[in-house]
């Protein structure tokens, strides 16, 4: 017989114990075509035959990865489940461990004594989420939720006051005027009704999109006056680079509930180095500035951390900084570009990019936030929710530039397929088979066997094209992701310890 310590009871907790577990799951890609939202994953109840649990036997998921978080707790995670983190202490996992081979409830219980009591509980919370399965049903795949919102990425200025060397757009003093703007808006507003969405999502950018404030403003109330008609659910974000943004602009971008993303690549001369003004000078200081003036105005921003080999060795510093203002944040990497063609030095080593990543995760370890960190910090990649593609391209994201043309990604905006005057944006991206493709992550070669496949979802299709010439085959970033995912889900399973309440 198995015996716990005595007084002990058996626990298993998930992101589902936790006060408001569905506001703490972060999606960082405000900078990309990731999804809006997310939502907590339909209880495994409403998808197997439970009918069978008194009597049948039951079985470990074949690809658990676990790994022991301190003396008391493990991790336990289904990586081709939808469970998420579970976290058990360790009378909780000598009841999984019964299930290594199948077993019948009665049979766990028998082999129990100190943690019988505990057997039937935590039978039912391995089971409905996902960690153990009846022997004789098929695995249970993962649930890949339709969308339901449409994302429009508005590209309102092609001028900006920095000259960022990883930068894609080939800058101008152009910007979208409110005749292109209002049919955008109009447009993308049509195509979420016809194509069946409940919410429209509006990414204002550019350049830098603050320099275009006025219409801007006039766009959102456009918006706003259309979504209602249509009921349609309104979501949006000004991306920016931070360096001003007037006190009435802020007011107003709180009033209208548009979140901000300012670009943050470090502190100080980590930031300078790949952020500067036109004239070379350094921003760090207004971009500081302009942060601490959001929060002032109770209206934070989510920062947008670039890694390129310059600031590798600073990437642990601005996590440090964003934690200690209880600022949400995104990591991203950098992606070749056309733009970026006279400046080799942004382009990193596979091991330089774990090593700043691993100190990044060390000072999150020490500054844990309530917020679920594996939304955020794992590139085009993440932990949240089960994906086939790694973002909404084709899909349910579309690009419009300041003239109004329509393109399927913005890393490509020049690579135009239509425009919002006679076309339906959606459908444009959707039928393109001419630019980039955002191929189901079973049909690329080297991920089809992945026990991550369904969380990096192959990476970014145009970062794998220009470093392969190829849609259909795994990232070049695939070691990177493979040597962080086992350390980003720890951090998971201490923010459960933390505030779970174990």
């Amino acid at each position: 017989m198995l015996t716990a310590q005595p007084g002990r009871r058996a626990v298993a907790v998930s992101a589902f114990d936790l006060p408001d577990a569905q506001q703490l799951l972060l999606h960082g890609c405000e900078d990309c075509a990731c999804p809006v939202t997310t939502e907590l994953p339909p209880p495994v109840a409403d998808r197997l035959d439970l009918t069978l649990s008194q009597g049948s036997r039951w079985t470990c998921g074949p690809e658990i990865f676990e790994v022991r978080l301190d003396a008391e707790h493990r991790l336990l995670f289904n990586p081709v489940g939808s469970g998420g983190v579970v976290v058990v202490n360790d009378p909780a996992y000598r009841i999984f461990r019964c299930f290594q081979q199948p077993s019948t409830l009665a049979e766990v219980r028998a082999a129990l004594r100190d943690s019988r009591d505990d057997a039937d509980a935590i039978f039912d919370r391995l089971r409905q989420l996902e960690i153990i399965y009846p022997v004789g049903q098929p695995v249970v795949r993962p649930v890949f939720e339709v969308p339901k919102v449409l994302t429009a990425w508005l590209h309102i200025s092609n001028a900006c006051n920095l000259r960022c060397p990883y930068c894609y757009v080939n800058k101008s003093a152009e910007g979208m005027d409110e005749h292109v703007g209002r049919a955008t808006i109009a447009a993308v507003a049509r195509s979420a009704v016809a194509n069946g969405f409940r919410g429209l999502k509006l990414k204002y950018a550019g350049g830098e999109a603050s320099l275009n404030r006025r219409l801007l403003v006039r766009l959102h109330t456009y918006a706003r006056t259309l979504s209602a008609r249509h009921g349609l659910e309104l979501y949006a974000t000004l991306l920016s680079n931070g360096v001003a943004l007037p006190r009435p602009l802020v007011e107003t971008l709180r009033a209208e509930e548009i979140r901000v993303m300012i670009s943050l690549d470090g502190v100080g001369s980590d930031h300078d180095a790949q952020r500067p003004f036109m004239n070379g000078k350094p921003s760090f200081r207004f971009v500081e500035r302009t942060i601490a003036q959001l929060m002032e105005q109770d209206h934070a921003p989510h920062l947008s951390i670039t890694i390129t080999n310059r600031n590798a060795g600073g990437v642990a510093n601005v996590v440090r900084f964003a934690l200690e203002r209880n600022l949400t944040f995104s990591l991203n990497f950098f992606r070749d570009n056309d733009c970026a063609i006279n400046f080799p030095d942004l382009r990193y080593k596979e091991q330089v990019m774990i090593d700043a990543l691993l100190d990044a995760f060390a000072v999150i370890e020490e500054h844990l936030p309530p917020w679920s960190i594996l939304g955020s910090i794992l590139d085009r990649g993440q932990l949240l929710e089960p994906r086939q593609r790694t973002c909404g391209v084709g899909q349910d994201y579309v690009v419009i530039d300041h003239r109004g043309k329509v393109a399927k990604c913005h890393m490509e905006i020049e690579r135009t397929l239509g425009d919002v005057f006679r076309d339906d944006p959606l459908r444009l991206v959707q039928r393109d088979t001419s630019t980039v493709l955002n191929l189901l992550v079973d049909d690329k070669e080297g991920c089809r066997d992945c026990t991550w496949r369904y969380w990096c979802s192959g990476g970014c299709s145009v970062a794998t094209f220009r470093a392969t010439g190829r849609y259909d085959i795994k990232s070049p970033n695939c070691g990177i992701y493979k040597a962080i995912y086992p350390r980003a889900l720890r951090l998971e399973g201490l923010r459960l310890l933390k505030y779970a309440a174990i």
